[in-house]
């Protein structure tokens, strides 16, 4: 019988060196925190144009033709200050598809009726951001011979921004609730914004897609009022071009192009007018701005 008990312990002691040996660490296992300072070095990104290809003869217009009646649509932004009777006091263009519109779309907003403001229960004076598609017809174009250049390597093309228009006086003059305080927007009640048909005289610029067969096939507005992208989709397919050429073969090719068209442009009536919630605006910062 001790045979038995001593052999028992002796198994048992081996079964437990092994645990012993995982819970007490070694020293060549100990973790040492060391700082080992190591030289980084400095990156300089370089300025690429993704469109500047490199050619040895850039493409050459052969034919072109100016487009007529063609549908044309945009969005208009503005800001309309609203008083607490939900009469539309004045308004501020921020971004207008065709060009000569300030003034006639602030003189069809004002006046205008809408739902006004609330903080809580109670109407209160605000400016609402709105949003009106216009939309008509270039009814007759003109365009003076386009001018090319290739797109520099180093300095890639950027699209224009809209003008900035400031308030009159007698707007900043009128009390405004923040918009923060609001519970619900101005809304526009059932009206329409038109504005009468016009020549226009402008100089419109972009980057052009020349392809292999001497096409045009897309291109990247830079100076265009957002209205007038149907027609010069329109006008870059009449285009016949002599596609550009490196060493010996055809290529295809970006090029910036700008011009000068005389448009005659038909009325244009708004398709929908609604405000929006994801914008806001503050008179006074952009007052300050100018």
């Amino acid at each position: 019988m001790r045979a038995v008990s001593a052999l028992v312990a002796v198994v048992l002691l081996m079964a437990s060196a092994p645990l012993a040996q995982t819970s007490t660490n070694r020293a060549w296992q100990q973790r040492l925190s060391l700082e080992i300072p190591l030289p980084v070095p400095a990156v300089e990104l370089e300025s690429v144009n993704p469109f500047a290809l490199p050619v040895d003869s850039p493409p050459e217009l052969l034919t072109s033709a100016a487009p007529a009646k063609v549908l044309v649509a945009g969005p208009a932004v503005i800001a309309a200050y609203v008083d607490a009777k939900g009469e539309c006091l004045g308004a501020v263009p921020l971004d207008l598809p065709f060009p000569g519109l300030t003034s006639v779309i602030v003189e069809e907003l004002t006046g205008k009726r809408f739902d006004p403001a609330l903080v809580g229960a109670t109407a209160a004076p605000s400016w609402v951001v709105l949003q009106a598609n216009l939309e008509g017809k270039v009814k007759e174009s003109e365009a003076a011979a386009p001018q090319f250049t290739l797109p520099d390597p180093t300095n890639p093309s950027t699209p224009s921004q809209p003008s900035t228009v400031s308030p009159s006086g007698n707007l900043l003059r009128l009390p405004v609730t923040p918009s923060a305080e609001l519970t619900s927007l101005a809304a526009p009640k059932r009206f329409k914004i038109k504005a009468p048909g016009q020549e226009a005289g402008i100089v419109i610029s972009a980057l052009v897609h020349v392809t292999t067969s001497g096409r045009s096939d897309r291109f990247v507005p830079l100076d265009l009022p957002s209205g007038l992208t149907p027609w010069l989709s329109a006008y870059l397919d009449t285009w016949r071009l002599q596609p550009a050429t490196r060493d010996g073969s055809t290529v295809d090719c970006w090029v910036i192009y700008s011009g000068r068209v005389q448009l005659k442009i038909s009325g244009l009536n708004s398709s929908e007018i609604r405000a929006l919630a994801d914008r806001t605006y503050d008179p006074f910062e952009n007052a300050s701005e100018e």
